[in-house]
């Protein structure tokens, strides 16, 4: 059976803001589960979230991507879905940096010669619900901006949850119950409809 590998941050992880210690939203809750019970007969998905993530430094974490990466071949998928804590974890947000670091992971992809399917997703924007947030949401999306040329130019899927309205809870950052609900509708149907 194929793999969908989904390579992300605290989102991906399933992280509930209204706990501590890194809670999770129960398994049945997650847009991961949610995913993988949809494909159950096509695709094995494996889970690679981890709270705090961001972009991967190369060349100093290529061999932590060779780890991920290496059972996959033709048929899988490598799903990345990073950038937000690049954005979210700084006084002065750049989305330029994490554009650049997000060229070396596409260019790693390319040059190691794999043989599966990326695809990138430009991550649900940070709110900018006060003015001090503005400038983190304005850099969000203006990342996603460069996310979406860097795969048009290499050939590889993007898709935009920017445009797809998901509710984030009360920090503005993470899902709520109902944004993980809505973020598996919007994954499934995505993948549904790209040329895999």
């Amino acid at each position: 059976m194929n793999k969908i590998v989904f390579f992300g941050d605290s989102n991906t992880y399933g992280y509930d803001p209204r706990g501590f210690m890194g809670m999770r939203y129960p398994e049945e809750q997650r847009w991961t589960t949610m995913v993988r019970d949809h494909f159950k007969n096509e695709y094995e998905i494996i889970e690679e979230g981890q709270n705090g993530r961001c972009l991967p430094t190369l060349p100093r974490e290529a061999g932590f991507l060779e780890r991920i990466t290496s059972g996959l071949t033709t048929g899988d998928i490598f799903v990345v879905m990073l950038g937000t804590n690049d954005i979210l974890l700084t006084d002065h947000p750049d989305a330029d940096a994490a554009i650049g670091k997000m060229e070396q992971l596409l260019s790693w992809i390319v040059d190691s010669g794999a043989s599966f399917q990326t695809i990138v997703i430009g991550p649900v924007p940070i709110a900018g619900t006060t003015e001090e947030l503005y400038i983190y949401h304005e850099e969000s999306l203006r990342m996603n901006a460069g996310f979406k040329e860097l795969c048009k130019c290499r050939g590889m899927a993007f898709f935009d949850a920017a445009d797809w309205n998901i509710p984030l809870s009360f920090d503005g950052v993470h899902f709520s119950e109902e944004g993980c609900l809505s973020f598996a509708s919007h994954m499934i149907e995505s993948i549904k409809g790209t040329d895999l």
